[in-house]
């Protein structure tokens, strides 16, 4: 389970499972990637339940 981030015109994909990590960085800058890490971090579990909503939303119609 993985999420991206939108930064201006750039990109990051961090991993979710089995723990947060950056997968890939289309120029942000490493002092704002640290920041989004840590955002990402504090959210990764709300973030994994709404995924779990959602896919069973759409598995359930």
């Amino acid at each position: 389970m993985h999420i991206h981030v939108l930064c201006g015109c750039h990109e990051a994909k961090f991993w979710l499972e089995p723990q947060v990590e950056l997968a890939r960085n289309t120029g942000i800058p490493e002092h704002k990637l640290n920041e989004i890490k840590k955002i990402v971090e504090k959210y990764a579990d709300n973030f994994k339940e709404q995924f779990r909503q959602h896919i069973g939303k759409r598995i359930n119609d």
